[in-house]
């Protein structure tokens, strides 16, 4: 056997490349709008045709002609004739184009092809890792899946545009359908009835930031959500940056069983927390409440893994602990939490699931009288208020005022809410068993009497009093 014979050329197609130049070469700007956002230079396998395209490319965007001339002159401009094949090879393939009306589906080829080279070489990349990981395989199974993931995330078909009227039809579809549901709310529901009320639910492919400084409860809220929507069946992964899973375990046999964590921890057990306890376990041995302690992953890891868990079990909803933790790509910290934001609203979208993002907010809440946070207090804020879809603020007045009238709750202000309108919701907070739950409203009348008798006390008290 000949040595070619083993020799397995990258994947590629010469025709479709020549047939991609040669329809731009024919039809011009109007061709380049067509494939414009399909295609790239680098994903060419000649070096010929991705220098010939980058000449395209530079005179469709600076709004000038393309066509067989103007290109040529580009390229001997620049001085690259001999590496082209100049005016004779661009007349050639011209005139060899089938037709430039099939352009899009030319620059498609091309661009499989491309995402097939990729998979070669990340299959050797894998290869190389499986060797390189003595005794430390699920580190190098995920850095296989981040990797692959990215030639997914690059090769997913671009939506075309649409007109409103087909838009309005799936539109009215949604409607119709819970109109006729059962259901009071169209999302993924919290457990918290207040909240649902003012949300309408947890929707597909939102990004949702819980935020608070610290001690306020922003963790054991989202974690508590989780908790309610895998006790009813849906699966919901936490990734956990900063507390391990047997803390969150902890968390979860506190809250469902109504048991203070504190005595958990001591071993100082009443005989009525076993009771607790085992009606905590009823509801949670089998709730597919899916926790990764795992630290320092990218946000491509995580959307690696949480497709995983979607091939296996489904996926309702994902809850990551926190932003500040996380590492992106940019030169400053700022430009990193908008890279982060960013893709994390992308993975949102891409699983068509809700995710929770908690983040921290500005200590300069502390050096104000009123503590309550505002949206300018989310730190880096221009970058998460932009990817948002909703943000809410956990604030609990008794955590700064002992004799607060509010005490025992907390308000979750709504300060931002793309689908609705912003407010407040005030919840019951059990911080002793990490728990959020609804306030009845007998509570809220008596809140609501306490705040108004506390303002006239501080009104008489600055003279305010007629």
């Amino acid at each position: 056997m000949n040595a070619p014979d083993f020799i397995k050329l990258p994947p590629h197609s010469i025709e479709a490349e020549q047939s991609l130049i040669g329809g731009l070469l024919i039809a011009g700007e109007k061709a380049w709008d067509d494939i414009a956002d399909l295609v790239s230079e680098a994903e060419f396998y000649r070096d010929d045709h991705r220098r010939i395209f980058r000449h395209v490319r530079l005179l469709a965007g600076a709004g000038k002609a393309v066509d067989v001339v103007t290109v040529c002159e580009s390229i001997e401009r620049s001085n690259e004739v001999d590496q082209t094949g100049g005016l004779g090879y661009l007349g050639e393939i011209a005139n060899a184009t089938p037709s430039a009306a099939n352009i899009r589906h030319y620059a498609q080829i091309v661009r499989d092809r491309a995402m097939l080279r990729n998979l070669v070489t990340v299959g050797d990349q894998i290869a190389a890792m499986g060797y390189g990981h003595q005794g430390d395989a699920r580190k190098a199974i995920d850095e296989a899946q981040r990797i692959l993931g990215e030639i997914a995330d690059v090769g997913s078909e671009r939506n075309e545009p649409v007109a409103i009227g087909s838009v309005l039809s799936s539109v009215i579809d949604d409607i119709e359908e819970r109109y006729n549901s059962d259901s009071s709310i169209a999302g993924l529901s919290t457990g918290l009835v207040d909240l649902d009320r003012k949300l309408s639910g947890l929707h597909p492919g939102d990004l949702i930031i819980i935020a608070g400084r610290a001690s306020m409860g922003k963790t054991t809220l989202a974690f508590n959500i989780a908790e309610n929507v895998a006790i009813t069946g849906k699966p919901a992964l936490v990734f956990s940056l900063e507390m391990g899973n047997k803390q969150l375990g902890t968390r979860a046999l506190a809250s469902q069983g109504g048991v203070s964590m504190e005595r958990m921890r001591s071993g100082r057990m009443l005989d009525s927390d076993w009771d607790g306890i085992t009606a905590a376990l009823g509801k949670l041995h089998d709730a597919p409440l899916i926790i990764d302690e795992s630290g320092g992953l990218t946000v491509s890891q995580m959307a690696a893994r949480a497709r995983r868990q979607m091939r296996r079990q489904g996926l309702a909803l994902v809850v990551i602990d926190y932003l500040q933790l996380m590492r992106g790509e940019g030169n400053t910290r700022n430009e990193e939490l908008g890279d982060l934001t960013r893709r994390l609203k992308l993975m949102a979208k891409d699983l068509h699931v809700p995710v929770i993002l908690l983040s921290q907010i500005s200590r300069k809440v502390e050096d104000r009288t009123n503590k309550r946070p505002v949206m300018s207090d989310l730190r880096e804020s221009g970058a998460i208020e932009q990817d948002a879809d909703v943000i809410l603020m956990v604030y609990r007045d008794d955590y700064y005022h002992a004799q607060s009238a509010d005490a025992g709750t907390a308000e979750v202000l709504i300060v931002k809410h793309r689908m609705g309108a912003t407010g407040e919701v005030r919840l019951a907070f059990q911080g002793e068993c990490s728990r959020f739950g609804d306030l009845a409203r007998d509570d809220l009348a008596r809140i609501d009497h306490a705040r108004a008798t506390a303002k006239m006390q501080k009104d008489r008290s600055r003279g305010f009093d007629d």
